[in-house]
């Protein structure tokens, strides 16, 4: 009984979130619905000197979006209306005026016996297997301007369907603010912050001035590239010897009077990548931009100066989380935000520390656990970013070594292997490697007598089938106006 009473866990109490942006509110807002049942304080503190990047621009969500909204119990339609956001089916891009689109959803087809993907690597060599990506509901319905919302009948092709938001960013921060509140956190703003602790200890208190030191058996660290208690208290080595194909993302809004459309735009550019977002009134823009001279050349023929530029630092420190302090978003690292969001990164870090939840002790166990996996969630994000470089801004020998071994066994015999931490579907990844210029000239052996006559047939026949879905659905614009109406 005695070693029982023991060894006891000894229940987390309080925690203070520090952080002035998207990923501090919302973690913010995650803690307080995931820890609500184990009576935890919050307590988050928004120093007014520290300025973040993740509270401007757009905020380009996936379907993992949608599943937090539902988490944490914030309505999506007001979330939409508060951030005059629009819904969205995946992202077109065009390289060298070549278009594919890269959906949010699923093709739905089961294999037979081979995936599906593997009858096009049978039946088409080289670009003519981006043949495969017109196979999915999603990119019929945005070559429509049509959206619709997924259904629970496998029977319908809409069940395929998954979908993103595109949110103004600084709306949402405010609105998950207010929704904080709400659901009790306490939320304190603080003119200076000065952070106590040290490597040896943690994090022991945080004086923002004006009254006593405020304390917690927890941190979270959301103070974006400057990693406030990270790096500057607790000094967490930072690892950027990594080299960054873009040094720059610039970001800009302009009006726009064209009917706004259900996905991002993803356009090649000789400096880099330029990525325009709808939303309900103006359009917004995020350019990753190659080197300053690029950056120069791109600003000097705008015909605005309100834009921002912030340099990019890629890299991450050694550990995401140290003692009683866990970093999030920038302050733990940078993997690239070309395909995905800092807070994007962030809320799959922040699930997976409360999958491992530690008590007041730290459970060094679960800490090296949790560092171990994110350190492979880091390598995964990034690698998406790095397949946007190959080709534009470097080769094939500059690409971290498990991606380069990924796409060599891909390219060889059109085959994936799931990972521990893979945020992405094997199609999703497919669709992308496919668009990207990496083709299979390998395909599953099951399909080597395979009659290409009726594949394309079958193919074919999923295609109209498709087509004529898309037609029944409704305009985006129309969604909205029902929105709206609400």
């Amino acid at each position: 009984m005695v070693n029982a009473v023991a060894n006891a866990p000894r229940p987390i109490r309080r925690i203070i979130i520090v952080g002035n942006g998207l990923v501090a509110a919302g973690a913010a807002v995650t803690l307080a619905t995931t820890l609500k049942a184990s009576s935890c304080e919050l307590l988050w503190v928004r120093p007014a000197a520290l300025e973040q990047d993740d509270s401007h621009g757009v905020e380009v969500t996936d379907p993992a979006f949608g599943c937090w909204l539902t988490m944490v119990g914030y309505p999506e339609p007001e979330l939409l209306r508060t951030c005059r956001g629009i819904y969205s089916l995946g992202v077109q891009y065009n390289i060298n005026q070549t278009p594919f689109f890269w959906p949010y959803g699923t093709h739905g087809i089961e294999p037979s016996p081979a995936p599906f993907e593997q009858e096009f690597f049978r039946r088409f060599d080289g670009a003519d297997q981006l043949a495969f990506a017109d196979h999915f509901l999603a990119a019929q319905a945005a070559k429509l301007g049509r959206f619709d919302f997924p259904v629970d009948d496998p029977r319908s092709a809409k069940s395929t369907l998954g979908y993103g938001l595109h949110l103004d960013r600084s709306a949402l921060v405010e609105a998950l603010a207010q929704y904080a509140r709400t659901l009790g956190v306490e939320c304190v703003s603080c003119d200076t912050l000065n952070v106590h602790g040290g490597s040896a200890n943690g994090v022991e208190a945080l004086d923002v001035g004006g009254g006593s030191p405020l304390a917690a058996d927890f941190y979270i660290d959301a103070t974006g590239a400057s990693a406030h208690l990270l790096r500057q208290t607790l000094n967490e080595p930072y690892d950027n010897s990594q080299a960054e194909p873009w040094r720059y993302c610039l970001s800009y809004s302009e009006m726009s009077t064209v009917t706004p459309q259900p996905f991002a735009q993803m356009l090649c550019e000789p400096w880099g990548w330029r990525r325009q977002c709808a939303l309900q009134d103006n359009l917004k823009v995020d350019c990753w931009v190659r080197d300053e001279t690029a950056l120069h050349t791109l600003t000097s023929g705008m015909h605005t100066d309100g834009y921002r530029v912030q340099g990019i630092q890629s890299g991450r420190s050694r550990q995401g989380w140290a003692h009683n302090c866990l970093a999030l978003g920038q302050a733990a690292g940078q993997p690239g935000g070309v395909a995905f969001s800092e807070w994007s990164w962030a809320s799959r870090c922040l699930m997976l520390w409360l999958e491992l939840l530690p008590d007041r002790t730290g459970r060094p166990l679960l800490r090296d656990e949790y560092n171990r996996r994110w350190r492979q969630l880091y390598e995964l994000v990034n690698e998406i970013h790095w397949m946007h470089a190959v080709g534009f801004e470097c080769d094939n020998k500059s690409l971290p070594d498990q991606l380069r071994w990924r796409l060599s066994v891909f390219c060889g015999f059109g085959r994936l292997w799931r990972r521990e931490e893979d945020i992405l579907s094997d199609e999703a990844w497919i669709v992308l490697a496919l668009g990207l210029g990496w083709y299979p000239k390998g395909y599953d052996l099951t399909l080597v007598d395979a009659d290409l006559d009726r594949l394309q047939h079958k193919h074919n026949k999923i295609h109209q089938t498709l087509v004529k879905a898309a037609e029944t659905m409704p305009t985006l614009t129309e969604v909205l106006k029902n929105l709206k109406a609400r």
